[in-house]
C-alpha cells in the first residue's frame, strides 16, 4: 500500500495486534445490550486464571504485578479472563467472564484443523434410568405415589400404620373387657 498518491514505492504499516472481544445479549423484540467487553494485546496480555474463582478485574493491571505472555512465543494458551463494563465514572466494572483457549497456528494448520471440526465428538451419556411412572402419572397415579412417596418416606408411612394397628387393637381390648368380666363372673 502507498502511504500517498505520489508515493514511489509501497510502504508497509505495522498495527499491534490485539484481539477485542464483545458480549451482547440476544434480544428477540428489543436492541441488543451491551455486557461487556475485552481488549489484549497478544504481545504482552495477562495470563488466565486456572479456575472462575481467581479471574478479578486485577488481571488487567498493567503495572507490571499482574503475569503477562506473549501468545507469538508461547502458541497456545488456555484459561479464564474477565469482561468488563465502564460505569459512569470510568471505573472498571466486572460483568463476567469467559474461559476460552487461544491457539495461534499458520495457515496450512488452520486448514488441517478448522475451528470447530478439530476436536472429537462430545462423549454421550448413558441413557438415564428412569422409573416407568416417569412423565405419566395421569395414567397410573398409584403407581407414581409408589415412586414418588414410598421410596422417600417408606419408614414413616410403616410407623404409621403400626401405630394405626396398635390403637385400633387397644381401643378393641379396652372395649371387649367389661363384656367379657361380665361373662366371666355369670359363667356364661
Amino acid at each position: 500500500k502507498k502511504e500517498s498518491m505520489f508515493s514511489w514505492d509501497e510502504s508497509v504499516s505495522k498495527v499491534p495486534p490485539r484481539l477485542d472481544m464483545q458480549v451482547w445479549d440476544a434480544d428477540s423484540f428489543s436492541k441488543d445490550d451491551f455486557l461487556g467487553s475485552m481488549t489484549m494485546d497478544l504481545t504482552k496480555f495477562p495470563r488466565g486464571a486456572r479456575s472462575a474463582k481467581l479471574c478479578t478485574l486485577d488481571m488487567l493491571k498493567t503495572d507490571g504485578t499482574v503475569p503477562t505472555m506473549n501468545l507469538f512465543k508461547q502458541k497456545r494458551t488456555k484459561g479464564w479472563w474477565p469482561f468488563y463494563a465502564k460505569d459512569e465514572g470510568d471505573e472498571l466494572m466486572l460483568q463476567g467472564k469467559v474461559e476460552a483457549e487461544l491457539i495461534l497456528m499458520t495457515a496450512e494448520e488452520a486448514d488441517k484443523n478448522p475451528a470447530g471440526a478439530g476436536r472429537e465428538d462430545p462423549n454421550g451419556l448413558d441413557k438415564p434410568t428412569r422409573p416407568d411412572a416417569s412423565f405419566m402419572w395421569f395414567l397410573n397415579p398409584l403407581k407414581s405415589i409408589r415412586y414418588i412417596i414410598w421410596h422417600n418416606h417408606k419408614w414413616t408411612i410403616i410407623k404409621l400404620i403400626v401405630i394405626f394397628f396398635l390403637s385400633i387393637f387397644l381401643l378393641l381390648f379396652f372395649y371387649s373387657i367389661p363384656g367379657y368380666t361380665v361373662k366371666s363372673i355369670l359363667g356364661a
